[in-house]
């Protein structure tokens, strides 16, 4: 039996993969950020979105956190000043390895429709 997700999604990923076998073009989302698509008020909700993380801790909630670090400069010349957790590797190991065993019961179905269900 498929994962409700794969089957949720099922068309995306048939649709991607004709794309690969024909070498054709396909995208499942729009490439312009036009406010016909989005909504008028896109632009200034995604710039305001933006400017929310400028200059603060962006917070991932990962195990084994042991401090922040900075610095971040964007190539467009916007200054960002955000900062990542810098954590412990081996405490984010552990947390992987962990985390693996609900990620392989899911299987392979679960697993594509689950980054399906990302995009």
């Amino acid at each position: 039996m498929t994962h409700p997700l794969l089957e949720k999604h099922r068309a995306t990923l048939e649709s991607a993969l004709n794309a690969i076998a024909t070498r054709g073009y396909w995208t499942p989302f729009p490439e312009m950020p036009s406010p016909k698509l989005y909504g008028e008020a896109a632009p200034d909700e995604g710039k305001r979105a933006f400017e929310s993380h400028l200059g603060k801790q962006f917070e991932l909630g990962q195990p084994g956190q042991t401090g922040w670090h900075g610095g971040e400069a964007s190539p467009y010349g916007v200054a960002l000043d955000v900062s990542y957790p810098v954590c412990d590797p081996d405490t984010l190991i552990a947390a992987g390895l962990e985390a693996m065993k609900g990620w392989q019961a899911v299987g392979a179905d679960g697993r594509t429709g689950i980054c399906l269900e990302i995009l």
